[in-house]
């Protein structure tokens, strides 16, 4: 069962993406800012990482940064940001992208 980190200051962002992955068969572990996510990437042992890198305290940034090869689904309402999923979270949506990150 492949092992994700969502990172998002919306609590029902996170929650949506939970409900939406654990739903797909999925592991889910939450981070609510920028600070813990890197906390948890650093114990390693993720398979993805599902951010939405604009958050107003401890953004997520660094986050991807730190993230180095694991693969990554931006959610986001950001425009700027290329190849992200728009907010609010369509759960079929982040299934999709989430199995095609997986499978590259």
């Amino acid at each position: 069962m492949p092992r994700i980190l969502v990172v998002d200051d919306q609590p029902d962002a996170l929650l949506a993406a939970q409900a939406a992955l654990v739903g797909a068969g999925h592991e889910c572990v939450l981070a609510a800012d920028g600070e813990r996510a890197l906390e948890l990437l650093a114990g390693g042992g993720f398979d993805l990482l599902v951010i939405d890198p604009a958050m107003p305290l401890h953004d997520g940034w660094p986050v991807l940064a730190q993230a180095g090869s694991l693969p990554v689904v931006v959610v986001s309402n950001d425009a700027s940001v290329a190849g992200r999923l728009p907010k609010p979270l369509v759960a079929r949506d982040l299934a999709a992208a989430v199995g095609a990150a997986l499978n590259r």
